[in-house]
């Protein structure tokens, strides 16, 4: 997401116990050898089937009423198996408590990263709740009003301030106010009705087709606003062509990865529908994939059948075919990862006036919200100050978004939720540098600058070298406190990114290849600064880099890994 407010409370690093209660979230980090005696009060439970290429550790014969039960893995280009487990109390989740269990093919050196929480028997007893699911739900609806559709879980949640673990109910739904969209998180107490926690998880960010795009005024002095995609005219600069479907004369904006919608420039407060959509809303309503008349050798959208230019914006349906479509490429073909998001075809809603952001809903935050229907990323026109949210770096932005919740699923809320804003952010600078390669005009290299390109004030959103420069984001996590917007605390993780890119002998792609490593290997729901780094340096020391230029540029930001997990191997 480009733009938010996201409230509320902080996972901030290991715990100091209070006198009183025993439940404690214990950081797991090393050779399962050396972390028997906290592993073995817990036992591990497989799938009924394992996904073909994973090698994974062996389950437990006995069951115990603590558990860590299989979510998903993935192997990476060293044979070594990744697979996250879920830790659960007497069948009930405990909330973003999870380990990683890394498994080379050959089977040595097997090791174990992430957070669990220990002894919650001693502070429940007995797993009985006062309040019934509606009277969660009621609690929930009385603090900010939604959808009746809500989901609820019961689970086990240690608290932040006493340290207790205690039975709570996590309730969320999708909320639309004066239509503009939201993802009410709650997490109430089970038996006092205290709100706990809360925030808002709505995250805010076959080559035929030929069209202009980009914008109608240009803010950047190394290359023009507008550009085209194939041959419209001479004199543009040229991007590839457009991944479509052409048949029986007529061009669909809509290709394995992803279709494109059309919603023709309509105020988000006129929409008959809520967003994100819904597969019932898509049906009844017709949202089709955005079409139009074409014939080769040309195949060319020059107006989304006379939706465009439209604030600024010269063609929003032809920049997300093309922005989105390279970004997905980029994870593939740069960084070797075969499914960057679920195999699930994406939905790209475009065209909406009055609205002023852009975000991404992944099937997570979809069952999140109670509705029913595909992942999906949603592009505003803009306002008054903005042009669409159809430019390379909110394409990038956003569709990171899919990918972490694919991954690490961080919280997006304290910490974890400016370390997500802040892998999006990255990924912006990582898309630009893939596509520099290609056509060095699109970045000059030395643009640190974000949401510049699409302002009509001129005036960037945020910026990686220099993050206090916008008068809200701090760049050392010293200068953290709870309830910091995460479009704000992400100015901790971007500053390191920028300083470790610098470096000598580093680059964007490199710097993002040890962020995209931690992500998928080591980062849990709710990783700290802290420990998030230390995911990082052990990524870069995998890949035989160089990571005391890692544990430095963490150092420069006030983020210190320590001896709270030490590498491994």
């Amino acid at each position: 997401m480009k733009l938010g407010k996201t409230i509320i409370a902080v996972y901030a690093g290991l715990f100091t116990i209070p006198q009183g209660y025993a439940a404690t979230m214990e950081t797991v980090w090393g050779n399962i050898a050396s972390q028997t005696e906290l592993l073995s009060a817990f036992s591990l439970v497989q799938k009924s089937t394992i996904p073909t290429g994973l090698t994974l550790p062996e389950a437990s014969t006995t069951k115990s009423e603590n558990t860590l039960q299989f979510v998903k893995g993935h192997r990476d280009s060293f044979d070594v198996s990744h697979a996250r487990y879920n830790q659960y109390y007497q069948d009930i989740p405990v909330w973003a408590a999870q380990v990683i269990y890394h498994t080379p093919k050959q089977g040595l050196n097997n090791t174990v990263t992430g957070q669990l929480v220990k002894d919650i028997a001693q502070d429940i007893p007995q797993l009985d709740a006062k309040l019934s699911v509606d009277n969660a739900k009621d609690i929930a609806q009385r603090h900010s009003p939604g959808s009746q559709n809500m989901v609820v879980k019961k689970i086990i949640y240690l608290k932040n301030k006493s340290h207790k673990a205690v039975m709570a109910y996590l309730v969320s739904y999708a909320a639309n106010k004066n239509k503009m969209p939201s993802l009410p998180h709650f997490i109430i107490d089970a038996n006092t009705g205290e709100i706990l926690r809360f925030w808002d998880g709505l995250q805010t960010g076959s080559e035929i087709g030929q069209g202009y795009g980009g914008f109608t005024f240009s803010n950047l002095k190394y290359r023009p606003g507008r550009y085209q995609f194939g041959v419209v005219r001479s004199g543009i600069k040229t991007l590839n062509k457009l991944n479509i479907t052409f048949k029986s004369g007529v061009c669909y904006a809509t290709n394995f990865v992803f279709s494109v919608i059309n919603l023709k420039n309509k105020s988000v407060n006129s929409l008959p529908f809520e967003l994100p959509v819904s597969s019932l809303d898509a049906k009844n309503y017709r949202l089709n994939p955005f079409s139009y008349p074409c014939s080769a050798p040309n195949y060319r959208n020059v107006s989304d059948n006379n939706s465009a230019p439209v604030n600024g914006g010269w063609s929003p349906v032809n920049d997300v075919i093309f922005f989105v479509k390279k970004a997905y490429d980029m994870y593939i073909v740069k960084y070797n990862v075969a499914s960057p998001i679920e195999h699930k075809q994406l939905r790209l809603y475009t065209h909406i006036d009055d609205y002023d952001n852009a975000f991404a809903c992944s099937p997570a935050c979809m069952r999140d919200s109670g509705i029913n229907g595909p992942q999906q990323l949603v592009f505003g026109n803009g306002g008054v100050d903005d042009a669409p949210y159809t430019d390379i770096g909110t394409s990038g932005h956003e569709f990171a978004h899919i990918v972490t919740d694919n991954f690490s699923e961080l919280v997006y809320d304290g910490q974890s939720g400016g370390i997500n804003e802040s892998f999006s952010d990255m990924a912006e600078f990582a898309l630009k540098s893939y596509l520099k390669a290609q056509y060095p005009w699109i970045w000059d290299g030395k643009d640190w600058t974000i949401g510049l390109e699409t302002s009509k004030v001129k005036k960037p959103l945020r910026y990686m070298n220099n993050p206090p420069l916008d008068g809200d984001s701090i760049d050392d996590a010293r200068d953290y406190y709870s309830g910091l917007d995460v479009h704000h605390s992400s100015g901790v993780f971007n500053k390191a990114f920028y300083l470790l890119s610098v470096t000598s002998g580093w680059s964007v792609d490199k710097a993002f290849r040890v962020m995209l490593d931690a992500n998928m290997n080591y980062w849990t729901p709710r990783t700290s600064f802290n420990r998030a780094a230390c995911g990082v340096i052990q990524a870069a020391k995998q890949r035989g880099y160089k990571y005391q230029d890692v544990i430095s540029a963490f150092n420069r930001v006030g983020v210190f890994c320590g001896s709270e997990a030490p590498l491994i191997g």
